[in-house]
């Protein structure tokens, strides 16, 4: 889900109503450093708001390049993770 918004495949208010929806249902199940980044994308995907222009976010409304962005983070961190495994 998180590579489909990534290039594009969601939109970013697709992505925030799927993974509001899978992250509730899911996220007893997960082990403390995956439930950080994930929580983390969680976090993230309350603040986006589709009115939010990129450069005029705040602590509360990112955009969705932000989104993007810390979408992305957040994958690189999920791979370093489990190459370590």
């Amino acid at each position: 889900m998180m590579e489909n918004f990534q290039n594009g495949t969601l939109s970013a208010d697709e992505f925030q109503t799927l993974y509001f929806k899978v992250f509730k249902e899911s996220n007893d199940r997960m082990d403390g450093p995956l439930f950080k980044i994930l929580d983390g994308v969680f976090e993230s995907a309350d603040c986006y708001w589709h009115e939010c222009l990129s450069g005029q976010e705040t602590t509360f409304e990112i955009s969705k390049q932000q989104l993007r962005k810390e979408v992305h983070e957040a994958l690189v961190k999920l791979n370093k993770l489990l190459d370590n495994r």
